[in-house]
This record gives structure tokens, sequence and C-alpha cells, in this order.
């Protein structure tokens, strides 16, 4: 199907300085139906500069293109009993069933310290090609928390709630930058190139794609599996779990996968942007009395995060057990 099924929200007149209540309230309530219809729209005029964009793009490709095997082992995740901390580094996925694809995770810096590491609380490891994604990759990842704020300031606005009950939960960001690459079809391997169903179990995801189209795939209200192909200008967003928990169900974290079939390396960088690591999310919106209630509990954030990712949805547990 085409991009237009999901919606496309005009954030521009939302961080406009000049912008009245009105006009701010408007872009929120557009926000408010998209996250409550979809789950999942379209951003413009989020105020992220065109040429970094390129340049985080650029870097990622990069990566995959030119660096070396030797390179990449050097920075692999390493689980716990490896002196690693499950979440942090190059990654290779390899599985038929759920999708191939090869990444790289940083996440917040955490005060440095000796392994063992708890799940998430390990030191990051940056790529050394291209020599310059580090820089690149820190100016991006500022620009994407303000923007993220500026986003939860107007689900604020969306839900009538007061934005501190956002903002003072999200003023330490856990952020993740992951860079993925799935190999084109004229590689050498037979599996198929993606990611298997999976929600996102954070706040909101920002994507960055390169141009390649019928890569993204989105669970409709339908159940049918409709194209989020890119839009120039664009990001596309999507509602993670802990935000359907904040808001009681209202904002739908919707399933999606990556199904990559172009016959060309296909480059992805989405932004998580998460709660503070010691955060409790509960719902701020009032129950109703009925039995859906008791599915909105509140979580810590930490202790989401360790379950998702020690044994995610998208690829092999890296953990033993179901």
């Amino acid at each position: 199907m085409a991009a237009a099924t999901l919606p496309v929200i005009d954030f521009g007149p939302f961080l406009s300085p000049d912008a009245t209540a009105e006009e701010k309230k408007k872009v929120a309530l557009e926000l408010d139906s998209a996250c409550r219809e979809v789950g999942f729209f379209y951003l413009k005029n989020h105020g992220v500069p065109a040429e970094l964009i390129a340049a985080i793009l650029g870097k990622a490709r990069e990566f995959f293109d030119s660096s070396s095997m030797e390179e990449r082992k050097e920075i692999s995740l390493k689980t716990l009993d490896n002196g690693g901390d499950n979440a942090r580094g190059w990654l290779e996925v390899f599985s038929p069933q759920k999708g191939s694809h090869q990444a790289v995770d940083v996440y917040r810096p955490v005060g440095l310290k000796e392994p063992p590491y708890t799940t998430g609380q390990g030191p990051n490891q940056w790529p050394k090609t291209p020599s310059d994604f580090k820089a690149t990759a820190e100016t991006y990842i500022d620009h994407l928390v303000a923007l993220g704020n500026q986003v939860m300031k107007a689900f604020a606005i969306g839900l009538d709630v007061d934005e501190e009950v956002f903002l003072s939960r999200v003023n330490q960001s856990f952020w993740n930058l992951r860079i993925v690459g799935y190999e084109g079809r004229k590689a050498k391997t037979d599996a198929l190139a993606g990611i298997g169903q999976h929600t996102d179990f954070g706040i909101l995801t920002f994507l960055l794609t390169d141009s390649t189209k019928e890569s993204l795939q989105v669970l409709s209200k339908s159940g049918e599996w409709i194209w989020a192909d890119p839009i120039e200008g664009c990001y596309v967003c999507n509602i993670g779990d802990m935000l359907a928990e904040w808001t009681r169900g209202a904002y739908k974290s919707t399933l999606h996968r990556v199904r990559h079939t172009n016959d060309s390396l296909r480059i992805s960088v989405p932004f998580f942007f998460e709660p503070n690591w010691d955060a409790f999310i509960s719902p701020v919106i009032p129950g109703t009395g009925s039995e859906d209630d008791k599915k909105y509990q509140g979580i810590r954030y930490s202790d989401k995060f360790i379950k998702s990712v020690d044994k995610p949805l998208w690829r092999p547990p890296l953990v033993p057990g179901k």
C-alpha cells in the first residue's frame, strides 16, 4: 500500500517560537489521534538539520560497506557471562524465520566500572570506521533527545496532563541509537533479510532510513501488513510499550517487521527515546473500573529493559530459558 496510509504530522508549528497555545494544541491533538488510532506516524518539519541526517546515514553506510569483520568482532556485543552487558556493541543476527541483519547499539553512557556488568550497564563500543562516526552520532543524538522532549510536551497537551509528569521521567533518557544493515538479495546468504514482528518496548522510536521502499511493514487495525515507506524529510515514528503503559493503552504499541527483498544494502538508523533508567511508569489516564485496568499496574523502566533485551521478540534470546 502507499506510504500515505500512515498519518503525516507537521511538527513545525509546535516548534515555532511564535506558535500560539492554540496552534500547539492543534498539532498535539493530531499526534494524539495518530497514537490512538494507529501507533505509527510520519513526523515532518522536526527541526533536525538535513545535513546531519545525511551525515549519520552516510556514516552508517560507510561502516557496513567498509569496516572489516575483524573490526566488527572487536566491538561485538558480549553476554554477561563473557564480560559484556547483553546490550552494547555489534551483533549479527542470522534467523531464517525472523530475519537476518547486522547492527550496532549504543546507549546513554553510565558510570564507568569494571565487569561483571548487569544488563545495559556496560560501556559503549563505538565503530572505528569511519573515524568520525562517534562525533557525528553524538551530535545527532543531542538533536534527537531535544526532539523527543518536545514530542513529550505535545503528548502532555494532547492527553491534558501536566507535562512535568512526562519530562521529569525522561530528563535523563536512557536513549538507544542503533545502526542496522540489511544485506541486499545479491549477497551470498539465502536467509530472509529483516527483523521479525515485534513492538518496541520503550516510549517512542524515531526511524531514519535510506530511500529503500517496501521493507518496513506495520500491522494495520484490520490485520493487514502495510508498507511504511520512507518519505523524504520525515521520520517514521512509532509508539512503544512504555508509552502504552503510561496511557493505559490509549496510545497503541503496534506490531511491525522488516522484510527486505531489494538487491541493495538497506541502512536503517532508529533512535529509541526512552524513560530514565530508574523511572517508574504508571498510567496518567484514570481507570474505568473495568477488567482492563488490571493490565496497567505500572512498571519500572529498568525492569522492562532487562526483560526485553535479554529475551527479545525479534531475535534469539541472550540468556537461557523460555
